[in-house]
């Protein structure tokens, strides 16, 4: 019978296998973390059933030994099962991970133990760890429920190709998948159970920050992330959240008072910021309006913002007005293209517009709100003059105060993925799990090389993010860096460029790029080891 349970938490960095090979990585690099959300969730739920849990969260271990900590949590609770569930299913890790270290020291400790693999690398690649015996089932997509139904099954020696989701290794000795995902209720959803984490890991969530990163908690280090609902009601074509989670689970908001009492949990528990982590915050005016009112309604008070973006299309000076009055303090913005055509034909943000985008700039600077501005480069559909108009986009509005240009990365189910792979243009997909997302071009157009985004992501962010004394104490202040560790990270940029480009003798601006011929008709990026 399996009663105990280890919820086990990856890493967004896993510096443990990679210090020999980053080691001019900036050390707070190292410092990533995110909130368990959904393994709090999946243990609220096992603790329902009955089971005993326990949740081990390997990312706040840092310049430790995170895997002898993990060896000997294993050796005190030892466990009949060992579950690998991602921080949030939607915000992937660093490394598309399959849990082979955190499987082989658990049968290590106990030669019997169920494994059980979910999150990217379950979904992304279903039955592929089950195949390879790194565990003895994976389920894709959102495991909240799933996990305990498939416990209990084991439980009950019940059928398993009845759980949607599930790969497993059938009685014939071949490995078996469900193409489903799990569908959840998330007005059925428990309050995730924040109280399993042990002190010592509760105080690394204040010490182990993003810095560096626009999700850093400027207002306070006691922060946690919410979901205060699930996918969303676009389909960008460089978005893997739809794939992640399901198809059929079609944009859901949680019960307004779900979302209250979670919030009030988190108060209870010391938190002073919270980062509501949603695909989609709000698909309309209306919604955004109930949500503060309540919040001033049950004289809330917390410091907020949205993590993974604030949708654009439904703000209002109304809408922002009534955001900051019960807390937000900063807008991170898709803004994604300075092109309308861009936006709706080629990512297929269908409400945007630049237009608006302008407008809500504008809005925001006279409301005094710190305002991040998210760019996508580097689209197949996209034309030279269209990147330009990004890049000029972002450098006409000073009152951005940080400018942030992605490349675009294909991500497995996504329509960008089937795009350049149907194209011929990825040649060797797995070169996506041997980079850094979103850092270099993985693929070339027509209207563009692979060298080029690279200078928009190294040369143009810099100069327009950086031009005065001034603009680099209020982004260093909003991202919790000394000025000396912003210039190792200006610095860092430019060596992570030369790497892949170490022939590169050419102009340090698109607009200059823009207006002459190709520099080189073959220059090829250079994937160092490094990066692997």
């Amino acid at each position: 019978m399996i009663s105990k349970v280890l919820i086990i938490v990856p890493p967004l960095v896993n510096l443990d296998e990679q210090a020999g090979s980053v080691s001019d990585q900036p050390e707070y690099e190292a410092f990533r973390l995110v909130s368990p959300v959904e393994p709090t969730t999946v243990a609220a739920n096992l603790l329902k059933r009955g089971f005993h849990v326990k949740l081990f969260d390997l990312g706040t271990y840092v310049f430790q030994d995170r895997f002898k900590h993990l060896e000997r949590a294993l050796e005190a609770f030892r466990p009949e099962a060992v579950v690998v569930v991602q921080s949030i299913l939607t915000f992937s890790t660093a490394q598309d991970w399959d849990g082979k270290r955190v499987f082989d020291l658990a049968r290590a400790t106990r030669p019997d133990v169920v494994t059980i693999l979910t999150g990217n690398n379950a979904t992304n690649y279903p039955g592929q760890a089950v195949k390879a015996d790194i565990c003895q089932y994976s389920i894709r997509g959102e495991v909240d429920f799933a996990v305990g139904e498939l416990l209990s099954a084991l439980n009950a020696s019940g059928d398993l190709s009845a759980l949607p989701g599930l790969s497993y290794r059938a009685a014939s000795g071949e490995v078996a998948t469900d193409e489903n995902y799990p569908v959840v209720d998330v007005a059925t959803l428990p309050i995730p159970a924040y109280h399993l984490l042990e002190p010592e890991q509760k105080t690394q969530y204040a010490t182990t920050l993003e810095r560096a990163k626009i999700r850093f908690p400027e207002k306070s280090p006691h922060y946690r992330d919410i979901l205060t609902s699930r996918s969303c009601i676009l389909r960008c074509a460089f978005c893997s959240v739809a794939y992640l989670r399901g198809e059929r689970q079609k944009y859901r908001r949680k019960p307004l008072e779900l979302v209250m009492a979670e919030i009030e949990s988190a108060l209870a528990d010391g938190i002073e910021e919270i980062h509501f982590f949603d695909d989609l915050f709000a698909q309309n005016e209306a919604q955004i309006l109930e949500f503060t009112a309540e919040i001033k309604r049950r004289r809330l008070t917390f410091h907020w913002f949205v993590g993974q973006g604030m949708p654009l299309w439904p703000l209002t000076p109304r809408a922002l007005e009534a955001m900051v009055e019960a807390g937000m303090y900063r807008v991170i913005a898709p803004f994604e293209s300075g092109s309308n055509r861009v936006l709706k034909e080629v990512v297929g943000k269908v409400y945007s517009t630049v237009e608006h985008h302008h407008n809500v700039i504008q809005w925001i600077h006279e409301l005094g709100i710190e305002l991040l501005g998210l760019f996508v480069i580097g689209m197949p559909g996209e034309q030279r003059q269209e990147i330009l108009e990004t890049v000029r986009f972002a450098e006409a509005h000073p009152d951005i105060d940080y400018s942030i240009f992605s490349i675009a990365t294909p991500m497995v189910g996504t329509r960008l993925m089937k795009r350049v792979t149907r194209e011929g243009r990825l040649g060797d997909e797995d070169k996506i799990n041997r980079v850094i997302k979103r850092t270099v071009a993985l693929y070339e157009t027509d209207a563009f090389k692979a060298y080029e985004m690279g200078v928009i992501r190294t040369f143009d962010w810099d100069r327009i993010n950086f031009p005065t004394l001034e603009r680099k104490v209020k982004y260093a202040r909003m991202v919790g860096l000394t000025l000396e560790q912003l210039d190792n990270v200006r610095d860092h940029s430019k060596k992570t460029f030369y790497r892949f480009f170490p022939d590169y003798d050419g102009p340090r601006s698109f607009e200059e790029l823009y207006h002459q011929p190709a520099l080189f008709e073959a220059l090829e990026p250079v994937i160092p080891s490094s990066l692997y």
